[in-house]
């Protein structure tokens, strides 16, 4: 017998999926141009989806009160909260997360290829033709751009972006049932956080009929906000009038006779969102990543290594990046152990027998999610092998994919950390594990081409859904409903932002652009590729035993902190390495750290929940001050102000 649900849940209204849509259009079109034309602030190439928090916030300081004002039916909670997970699904897809890597890469292989690195005999003849485009005068104006008055060359683009988008839509189909099986055992039995919807919950609270929510009522609100925005602001001015000094908060600090440099640059949007923390979460991500740090010196002191830095791990070293892949792997078996008797229970609701859980709220059935979840595996997986795959290669590289994906969410929704990287990428642990002369050459191109989404994990669709749950729960969502409203926003960001980075490659020149997507990521993928092939190698059994090794030290600190209670680290910043996003905002999250423990000990709990938003205020204030300033470069011409993690 199932259980009645335990209160009525609201409908998604059409004026919110419009609103949402309306947002995702933005984010789709708004940050290709952002960061290929303006070279200004990514908005949404991180967890932190920072553009949907941009126009989330203009959202409730503008709109709804002048909604309010003309006497318009203001938008409720659960309208506001769709309208921000449909844009913070939308942020996961168009620049990091997806199709600013993936256009360069199918079109990079060709346009870069030189007798020299012998791409066009080792690399394209590999390249199934509705892979790529396989026009060479279309790839090439790609790149050097067109005619001002010619029309997007869509005979050659048409098949190989509907055949990725038909791949990638079916992926983040099974991250979405792979959410909607774990849901109810992170959400209410082990009662994870989800930090990154504290702020927007925040946004969408009302107090009775008043234009504002309470906490943009709240003067430590904006005096948070002005932090950032004013430093910000002083430095963009810079860029207009130079006889404005500019503010700058760069330091870094040598240490082991200089062979690594510890990088003590605040970022105040990780330490506001840090701030939100258990201090045993908090301490275990910057307390790991000094670790790393150190042993990463240590490493190049004494001038030992077991092979050169992963392709996506820097500045971490092959052995920390691996001791870290580990304890990410034991940490996502773990999620499963622990959800056993859940997963039972979840199986059983599949199954038609009888269950414990009630499955009414939510985004499918449980049928529907462990149907999807394997179908949508299988329909991947054929994909690839049709690709240039080979089975064992699909395999592993797929699971490992979905692994570091569910892994990285964990994290996210445990931490809330705005920037992170998997710490070894899945083409790349796929090659180590089978060994790069068993993928063969076929499967090392394709491989490459596979960079453009498993690679520089830096954002995914799955952690910014995970984040939409726990609001939808929050704010009483009809979560069927929402599924709906999830799908058109992945379905439209696609489509808008495809048609946007391939409208200002061919009108400026994808070289012209900000260079790592058109130039970087194309020639770093192709050299991978051909170093590979042309070097053959067995498995890594280094690599792989040091993440052995790691899953076993995450396995003795996970029964540490499970046996004593007040042990003050949480294992679980093991699982982060030294890539570049932690390389850069470890130390804000130690000052957030400090700042709660001595807010605590000599405050307590109402100093705490008092200071709460002036950090609220900062996280705003960082991105909120990047949107604006990117808006006013905009409409002045200027490039070149950045003021989030690139």
């Amino acid at each position: 017998m199932t259980s009645p649900l335990p209160s009525p849940r609201r409908g998604v209204s059409s004026r919110a999926v419009f609103l949402g849509a309306l947002g995702s259009l933005a984010i789709a079109v708004g940050e290709p141009y952002g960061v290929l034309v303006l070279r200004g602030s990514p908005m949404a190439a991180d967890f932190s989806a920072g553009a949907a928090l941009f126009l989330f916030f203009l959202l409730s300081l503008a709109l709804n009160p002048l909604l309010t004002l003309f006497r318009f039916a203001r938008l409720q909670p659960g309208e506001m909260a769709t309208c921000y997970i449909m844009m913070a699904v939308a942020a996961a897809i168009p620049s990091w997360g997806f199709t600013m890597n993936l256009i360069p890469l199918l079109g990079g292989f060709y346009y870069y290829a030189t007798p020299e690195n012998g791409w066009l005999t080792q690399i394209l003849p590999h390249l199934p033709s509705w892979l790529v485009p396989n026009d060479p005068l279309s790839t090439w104006k790609l790149f050097e751009g067109g005619r001002r008055d010619e029309a997007l060359p869509w005979a050659a683009w048409s098949r190989p972006l509907l055949a990725w988008s038909l791949f990638i839509v079916c992926l983040y189909f099974v991250t979405l049932c792979l959410l909607v099986i774990l849901r109810k055992q992170w959400m209410e039995r082990e009662k994870l956080l989800y930090p990154l919807a504290i702020l927007p919950l925040e946004l969408c609270a009302r107090d009775g009929n008043t234009l504002l929510p309470p906490l943009l009522r709240n003067p430590l609100t904006w005096l948070g906000f002005a932090l950032p925005a004013l430093i910000n602001s002083a430095n963009a001015l810079h860029a207009y009038f130079n006889f404005i000094p500019p503010i700058s908060l760069a330091t870094a600090v040598p240490i082991l006779r200089n062979a690594v440099w510890l990088n003590f640059t605040p970022r105040f949007e990780v330490i506001g969102l840090s701030y939100l923390l258990s201090l045993d979460v908090s301490f275990g991500v910057w307390f790991f990543a000094l670790l790393a740090h150190l042993h990463n010196g240590l490493e190049l002191w004494l001038g030992w290594s077991i092979g050169p830095i992963q392709p996506f791990s820097d500045p971490a070293s092959p052995s920390v990046a691996h001791l870290a892949l580990g304890a990410l792997f034991f940490l996502v078996a773990s999620c499963f152990w622990n959800a056993r008797s859940h997963l039972r229970q979840v199986g059983h609701c599949a199954l038609g027998r009888p269950s414990a859980l009630d499955d009414r709220d939510e985004l499918v059935s449980y049928r529907v999610a462990v149907i999807g979840c394997v179908l949508g595996t299988v329909l991947c997986c054929v994909w690839l092998m049709a690709a240039g795959l080979n089975l064992a290669t699909a395999l592993v590289f797929l699971l490992s994919s979905l692994v570091i994906f569910l892994g990285l969410t964990r994290i996210i929704s445990q931490t809330g950390l705005a920037y992170g990287r998997a710490t070894v990428a899945a083409p790349i642990f796929t090659a180590n594990v089978l060994g790069s002369a068993a993928v063969g050459s076929a499967g090392l191109s394709t491989l490459g081409l596979n960079f453009a989404w498993s690679a520089d994990i830096r954002t995914l669709v799955m952690a910014s859904a995970a984040t939409g749950l726990k609001m939808a729960r929050e704010t009483g969502l009809e979560s069927r409903r929402l599924l709906g409203a999830i799908l058109l926003a992945i379905c439209l960001t696609l489509a808008a932002s495809a048609w946007t980075v391939l409208r200002l490659a061919y009108t400026y020149g994808g070289i012209n652009l900000v260079g790592w997507q058109f130039i970087g990521l194309p020639t770093f993928a192709g050299d991978w590729i051909t170093q590979n092939i042309n070097n053959p190698q067995a498995p890594q059994w280094w690599h792989l035993g040091y993440s052995g090794f790691g899953a076993v030290l995450m396995g003795i600190l996970t029964y540490v902190k499970g046996r004593y209670v007040g042990f003050p680290l949480h294992p679980i910043g093991m699982t982060l390495g030294l890539t570049h996003p932690i390389y850069h905002v470890w130390f804000s999250v130690a000052l957030a750290w400090m700042v709660k423990a001595l807010t605590l000990k000599y405050g307590g709990a109402r100093v705490y929940l008092q200071l709460r938003p002036f950090f609220l205020g900062m996280t705003l204030g960082a991105f909120g001050s990047a949107g604006i300033w990117l808006v006013i470069d905009y409409l002045t011409g200027m490039s070149g102000n950045v003021f989030t993690l690139g």
